[in-house]
């Protein structure tokens, strides 16, 4: 399913609404993927314009601030935890599969006015932290896409244990568009701040 022009110009306003605010230009589409079980993701919506963009309850809308879309090469990819860490790692795609994971259902919502249920698994942050050695004093943590966009949570957040770098969601491998081949998923933030295509993990002490 696709926008029509009357609905995509409708969508312009939000969008600049959502730029000015956020500091960045943002572009809003479509994800197209066959449908999966409707039990496997709820989708809610809050203006006729971001209904119009939902073409199954699974295929939540994508919202991109300079993070995607991105073809990671699998072969190259290594998703390292370093800065202030006794064990710095580097982790293939490989190794992060094998690694103890966890799924829950947690909600991302857009400041364009969406918002999704989703069943996501992955590794809790604290973790992989925890993994890594990383510093009882650890004061934030940067965690970077491969396109260089980036969030820093400071020493609360980090501690949530709904923070994970998700590698499914709905039990199917992350989509290209939402990330693969890792992603934040930091439910008491905006979806904006859920970097896709995490490749680095700074930890940083006080």
């Amino acid at each position: 399913m696709s926008l029509g022009r009357r609905a995509f110009i409708r969508l312009i306003p939000l969008g600049l609404a959502a730029a000015l605010a956020g500091g960045s230009w943002w572009f809003f589409r479509e994800v197209a993927r066959e449908p999966v079980k409707t039990s496997q993701a709820t989708v809610t919506s809050t203006s006729e314009e971001s209904a119009a963009t939902t073409s199954s309850v699974f295929d939540f809308p994508v919202t991109w601030n300079g993070d995607g879309p991105t073809h990671v090469n699998i072969e190259d990819y290594r998703l390292r935890v370093d800065g202030d860490v006794s064990k710095p790692l580097q982790l293939t795609v490989v190794d992060l599969y094998a690694m103890s994971s966890v799924q829950r259902t947690l909600r991302i919502e857009c400041v364009l006015g969406w918002a999704a249920d989703v069943p996501w698994d992955g590794i809790p942050l604290p973790d992989l932290l925890r993994l890594a050695g990383a510093s009882e004093k650890v004061a934030s943590v940067t965690i970077e896409s491969v396109t260089g966009y980036k969030i820093t949570m400071n020493s609360d957040e980090v501690a949530n244990p709904d923070n994970m770098i998700a590698l499914k969601a709905g039990g199917l491998p992350l989509t290209v568009e939402h990330g693969y081949p890792a992603r934040l998923v930091a439910p008491t933030r905006s979806g904006l701040d859920w970097v896709k295509y995490v490749h680095r993990i700074t930890c940083a002490s006080r």
